[in-house]
């Protein structure tokens, strides 16, 4: 999602403690570069049909890879799947890690967002479909799919900003409201936007920091008080 109210360090590992990640698949440059179209590839069509009705040979094709090639490299489907969804939840870590390096003292959690937003969109202009896949997966009522995801929440680390980084808000609503609104309002903004199909991620960028702008004005001494 473009914010979740929260950002999480992640170690990608599987339960048998492989990495999973950009080091873990590069072995030449023309094999690297292959990897990567066929992660890329795999994001793309796993969050366009999920995980039940996703085929191998759907992905080897917008790879441009054969489907030979696929299971060399990955052997089964659900090799696959745990291998791509291991490095979006990498990839999406190492954004708002990087996002967390331009903190200062007393900021907003409006002014954090802004710069998570930021630092996300930078991810999305080079990984088109590693959040339309997370989003995608966080609702996959498959069984496997849902055993990953829980797997990974309990791994995550939740980082949160405090609540020196809630000071301002209106004197009726609580951090925990706003956390709330937060949420609520990014995976509303998101889920909308992948059912409309992703615009460009400069697009969204000045569309949700109009979001933020109005939640700031709404939950701060800015707004207008009811």
């Amino acid at each position: 999602m473009l914010y979740s109210g929260c950002c999480t360090c992640y170690d990608e590992r599987d339960r048998n403690g492989h990495k999973y990640g950009r080091g873990s698949m590069m072995q030449s440059s023309h094999e690297n570069s292959r990897q990567e179209r066929v992660v890329n590839a795999a994001w793309e069509i796993f969050a366009r049909y999920g995980y039940q009705k996703a085929s191998m040979q759907d992905i080897a094709e917008a790879a441009g890879v054969s489907k030979s090639v696929l299971f060399k490299y990955h052997g089964t489907k659900e090799n696959l799947f745990r291998a791509v969804f291991f490095r979006a939840a990498e990839e999406i870590a190492a954004a708002d890690a990087e996002a967390r390096l331009g903190k200062v003292d007393g900021e907003t959690v409006f002014a954090a967002m802004r710069r998570t937003v930021e630092a996300r969109m930078r991810l999305f202009a080079r990984a088109p479909y590693v959040y339309a896949f997370s989003y995608a997966a966080a609702y996959d009522a498959d069984p496997l799919v849902q055993s990953l995801v829980a797997e990974a929440m309990q791994r995550a680390e939740s980082v949160g900003y405090g609540e020196a980084a809630y000071m301002g808000l209106r004197e009726d609503i609580s951090p925990t409201q706003a956390k709330q609104m937060i949420f609520w309002i990014s995976q509303g903004f998101l889920g909308d936007k992948l059912t409309q199909g992703m615009a460009e991620p400069e697009q969204l960028q000045r569309e949700f920091s109009e979001w933020i702008d109005i939640m700031e004005r709404l939950m701060t001494e800015k707004g207008i008080k009811v």
